[in-house]
């Protein structure tokens, strides 16, 4: 398996993993903080949407010739606030559509551009999926829920890497 399908296919498994948790927490519960204080489920979404958004564009602009390239992102903290805050008061059901549209802009940039990027630039793609699996694994620590059949899935993509 190539790196990029390594890559993708991780990906897809932080999405599905992410996505059974989405099936199985109650409704009333997806707007809720985990009770342990971490972030909600639909905060957690909009946030990897953020971010995922924000990481494609950076991108089509860097190989973009005609385009004024992006920034790099600065006070990831500062951002990541102000991302929350203004997805919070948004409906549940945009904030997931938001995320589910980030993450296929995400893995169809992947599939159609990882041959233009520079090994550099495609050891920088792994952030995201880290940062899915940061989230994720904080999510299920706050609300009691393991998936060791997810992790040994993430851990067999991992090794093709």
């Amino acid at each position: 398996m190539t790196q990029r399908n390594t890559l993708i296919e991780a990906l897809k498994e932080e999405d599905r993993l992410l996505r059974a948790h989405l099936a199985h927490l109650p409704r009333s519960d997806r707007e809720r903080p985990a009770p342990d204080g971490g972030l909600s489920l639909k905060d957690i979404l909009g946030h990897i949407a953020f971010w995922d958004e924000f990481t494609v564009r950076f991108f089509e602009c860097k190989l973009d010739a005609t385009s004024m390239a992006l920034p790099p992102p600065v006070r990831f903290e500062e951002r990541s606030r102000e991302a929350l805050r203004r997805l919070r008061p948004l409906p549940f059901g945009e904030v997931l559509a938001r995320y589910l549209e980030a993450t296929e802009a995400l893995l169809a940039f992947l599939a159609g551009s990882w041959d233009q990027l520079s090994e550099r630039e495609k050891h920088d793609f792994w952030v995201p999926l880290k940062h899915r699996r940061v989230h994720r694994l904080r999510f299920e620590r706050g609300w009691g829920q393991g998936s060791a059949a997810g992790a040994d899935a993430l851990t067999q993509l991992a090794e093709g890497a």
